[in-house]
């Protein structure tokens, strides 16, 4: 239980934060057009980790989640 909560704290946290970051760095006039285009490349990490799954592993596809995730908080650490 201890877990579950702990992870809804988390996102609980992460939400507001990304909202309010959003609208701080996003102009409302090209908010959804900007959203979009940072998913297309998360959608292809997705895509290629899915399709490259057997000769990734799992091991190998939490690798790949776990090298993106530094790359994010490198960038995040920039702003």
């Amino acid at each position: 239980h201890e877990a579950f909560f702990a992870f809804e704290l988390c996102v609980g946290l992460y939400f507001p934060s990304v909202g309010t970051l959003r609208s701080k760095y996003v102009p409302d006039s090209h908010r959804s057009v900007i959203m979009n285009l940072f998913g297309i490349p998360l959608n292809a990490l997705v895509v290629g980790c899915f399709l490259s799954i057997k000769r990734l592993g799992v091991t190998g596809a939490l690798t790949v989640a776990t090298g993106a995730l530094a790359v994010a908080a490198a960038a995040a650490a920039e702003l």
